[in-house]
């Protein structure tokens, strides 16, 4: 074909008007064109012509909430139920001042949380601290989950932003330092989870395991020893 194509401007002047002087490769062009933008043209005509007869249809569609404000969208409502609890436990004289003040404790209380140091503050009315320690336990588990299911999504090798993983990395270390925190401190108020006649047993089977291996101490070396 490219031969025939050359020839023929090789062979005459080169005339007027469209083309090559042969037709077949444009007439390829152009049905490769319509095989592709039919069914395109048909969808949207069909989208068009649907839209145009029955109106757009908007019910069915969930609006979306973007990836920057999923993470606060559940920490300003909790806020806002904080705020309309207090604003039903003040007198109405008292209510401004002291809703701001009580919110401070509740965001000090889950950074407490947060770094595992026990919240207490003295003269606190009781009724006060019971509402800012349930918010800040609702908030703590809907911080671990959150941190537990973006594991698995990175476990998963799904698509996270890096700032996410740097974020979970973050908070499943806190956990862990909450966990090893709470299990050293249960060791120290409640164990040593080894009873004396155990700890005799165990030691003395020791003792007769190593007799039996004929084992010999390697003793240390002088404290006048110059190489260590």
């Amino acid at each position: 074909l490219k031969h025939v194509i050359y020839y023929r401007f090789n062979v005459a002047p080169v005339g007027k008007g469209p083309g090559v002087g042969f037709w077949a490769p444009m007439w390829r062009v152009w049905l490769f064109f319509l095989r592709g933008i039919v069914p395109l043209l048909e969808r949207w005509l069909g989208n068009l012509l649907a839209r145009h007869f029955e109106g757009r249809d908007s019910r069915g569609l969930a609006k979306t909430v973007t990836k920057q404000r999923v993470e606060s969208h559940y920490d300003l409502e909790l806020r806002a139920s904080v705020m309309h609890d207090i604003m039903e436990m003040m007198p109405p004289g008292v209510k401004a001042n002291k809703a701001r003040t009580i919110m401070q404790h509740l965001s000090e209380a889950w950074r407490c949380w947060k770094a595992n140091v026990p919240w207490k503050v003295p003269g606190f009315p009781k009724p006060v601290e019971q509402m800012i320690v349930r918010y800040v336990k609702a908030k703590a588990d809907w911080w671990t989950s959150v941190a537990h299911y973006n594991r698995e999504r990175i476990r998963h090798g799904s698509t996270v932003d890096k700032t996410v993983v740097k974020k979970n990395l973050g908070r499943l270390t806190r956990l862990w330092l909450k966990a090893e925190q709470e299990r050293q401190h249960g060791y120290l108020t409640e164990g040593p989870y080894v009873s004396s006649d155990e700890a005799v047993t165990m030691y003395t089977t020791m003792v007769h395991w190593l007799e039996s291996r004929r084992f010999a101490p390697i003793p240390f070396p002088p404290m006048s020893y110059k190489h260590d």
